[in-house]
């Protein structure tokens, strides 16, 4: 199993090492225009081989010669936000970049799954799926699982529960218009509102989790561990069969009639990438947010011509 990340910036390492500690691959390749920082990390990560669970080949460098063959290719590389752009500023700054990115990895990886983290994740997702002319099942994007996990966490963290039995869906879009199904939340299969203290804390809640990555980055510039983690708990699912269910962006054909817009929903992830969604049962205000934000989606795709 080869797996293959593009950007060997500050996510990029973290997630390359959360990869490599869970042991999901035996060849390991970073690609980044800086190669002598490709060449470093791995370097770096090779002097830590013989602790890993299983032996990996590691390299890297400038040329995406290195990530010929792999299975899985992580894109974390992107050009990213400054302060007062917005994501459509982004997006405009990050299409050519990723027509470029894209078009070299499918030649040297022409079966490969990719994992698309770079942002606007959702847009460039689409842009992935459309460039590569990849069945639509091979092209993930992180979307709303960084926000789904922080939610999760968040409502562990302030209402004492234990967060791996959480569950709480962040869909829509990885931005403003995401939507919290809070018609679906559970802890263990029991309806959250059940639990004290749950209508009290709720909102806060809310509020703390679409603002969380700006926390931290006001605090240390820059947020990598659960970015990493959720990186790795994708190319697991993939790498493993597992058809383990994630929030994951995806480009859509049909959920409540959206179509022709990737952005994020519960999916069955396994080794041929998505395959299958999972339509949740949502509120008629959830539904309505859900079209909403995939409209969002929509024209930024068109502002830039797709």
């Amino acid at each position: 199993m080869k797996i293959s990340m593009i950007g060997a910036g500050r996510v990029g390492a973290t997630a390359a090492f959360s990869v490599l500690t869970q042991g999901l691959c035996d060849s390991f390749a970073f690609v980044d225009v800086l190669g002598d920082l490709a060449r470093g990390e791995a370097l770096d990560l090779l002097h830590g081989v013989s602790l890993l669970p299983r032996q990996v080949k590691m390299a890297g460098g400038d040329d995406y010669v290195l990530s010929k063959d792999s299975d899985v290719v992580i894109i974390t590389a992107g050009i990213p936000r400054q302060p007062g752009e917005t994501r459509l500023d982004l997006l405009k700054k990050n299409v050519g970049l990723m027509k470029d990115v894209v078009a070299k990895v499918v030649a040297q990886s022409p079966n490969a799954v990719l994992i698309m983290v770079s942002n606007p994740v959702d847009a460039l997702t689409y842009l992935a799926a459309r460039e590569s002319k990849f069945p639509t099942s091979r092209v993930v994007g992180t979307g709303t699982l960084l926000d789904s996990v922080r939610f999760r966490s968040f409502l562990g963290d302030r209402l004492g529960l234990v967060s791996s039995q959480v569950q709480a869906y962040m869909i829509g879009e990885h931005g403003d218009s995401m939507v919290p199904v809070l018609s679906q939340l559970r802890v263990d299969g029991i309806p959250l509102t059940s639990f004290p203290g749950f209508a009290g804390k709720i909102n806060e809640i809310l509020e703390r989790t679409k603002n969380g990555g700006a926390e931290v980055i006001a605090l240390k510039k820059g947020t990598m561990y659960p970015v990493g983690l959720m990186i790795a708990r994708i190319a697991r699912a993939i790498v493993f069969d597992s058809g383990e269910i994630l929030p994951v962006s995806t480009v859509i054909d049909d959920y409540y009639g959206i179509r022709n817009v990737a952005l994020s929903v519960p999916t069955r992830i396994g080794r041929g990438g998505a395959l299958e969604r999972i339509k949740l049962e949502l509120s008629d205000d959830e539904l309505e947010k859900l079209r909403k934000s995939a409209q969002v989606l929509r024209s930024a795709l068109d502002s830039v011509g797709y």
